[in-house]
C-alpha cells in the first residue's frame, strides 16, 4: 500500500470518529465495529500510528477507542486550513474513492474509482445546494445528533469552497455524508431532489 494510501485511511479513521463523535473526546467507539464501518483490514495499524500521535486513545479494555482533544484539533485544523498541511496525516488533493452503503465514508477500490475534483463550474452548484439546505434543513425534522451533523458539514463546505486550494476528498465526504442523511428522510418531498443534485454533483 501506497504511502499516500495509508494518509488517506488514517485521515478518513480520524474524521469518522470525529464526526460520529460531533467532536466529543468523551465518546466511545468499539474498534472492530468502526473498522467495519469503514471496511478497512488495517485497523490495528491504523490505530497504532494514531495513538502513537497521541490523536485517539484506548479509554478502557476490550478493544475501545476514541479520539483525543489533540485528534479533535487535529481534524479542525485541517477543515479551518485546508492549505496547510497538518503534521501528521494529511498530504494529498485528490483521491480516488470508491462505493460503501450507508456510510459517510469511502475506501478506495480497484474496480470502482471515482476520480472528484472540485471546480469553479461545480463551486456554482455546490453553493446552491448548500444555500437551499440552509434555508430548509428545519423541515427535514432530523433528530439532534443528525442535525448537528448536517450543519457541521454545511460549515465544512463552506470553509472548504471559500479557501484558495480546497482539499477536494474533505469536500467529497462531507457531500456523501450529507446525502447519506437525507437518505434517512426521503419521505420528505423536497429530499430526493436534493439527493439527485448531491450524486449528479460527485459523479459530474
Amino acid at each position: 500500500m501506497s504511502l499516500e494510501e495509508n494518509e488517506k485511511k488514517r485521515f478518513l479513521f480520524l474524521k469518522y470518529l470525529y464526526t460520529q463523535s460531533s467532536g466529543d473526546a468523551t465518546y466511545i467507539f468499539i474498534i472492530s465495529e468502526v473498522g467495519k464501518e469503514l471496511d478497512y483490514d488495517e485497523v490495528k495499524l491504523i490505530t497504532s500510528y494514531l495513538f502513537e500521535e497521541k490523536l485517539v486513545k484506548f479509554p478502557a479494555l476490550g478493544g475501545v477507542i476514541s479520539i483525543t482533544h489533540q485528534g479533535i484539533k487535529e481534524v479542525e485544523n485541517t477543515i479551518r486550513n485546508p492549505i496547510k498541511n497538518t503534521e501528521q496525516i494529511l498530504h494529498y488533493n485528490t483521491i480516488n474513492i470508491g462505493t460503501m452503503n450507508n456510510s459517510s465514508l469511502q475506501q478506495s477500490t480497484t474496480n470502482s474509482g471515482i476520480s472528484f475534483v472540485y471546480n469553479e463550474q461545480k463551486s456554482l452548484e455546490l453553493n446552491d445546494i448548500i444555500k437551499l439546505l440552509k434555508d430548509i434543513k428545519d423541515s427535514f425534522e432530523l433528530s439532534n445528533d443528525l442535525q448537528n451533523e448536517l450543519i457541521t458539514e454545511l460549515q465544512t463546505i463552506e470553509l472548504q469552497s471559500k479557501s484558495v486550494k480546497p482539499k477536494n476528498i474533505i469536500i467529497y465526504e462531507s457531500l456523501k455524508t450529507i446525502r447519506t442523511i437525507l437518505e434517512s428522510v426521503a419521505s420528505n418531498a423536497i429530499a430526493p431532489l436534493i439527493i439527485d443534485r448531491i450524486t449528479a454533483l460527485l459523479c459530474s
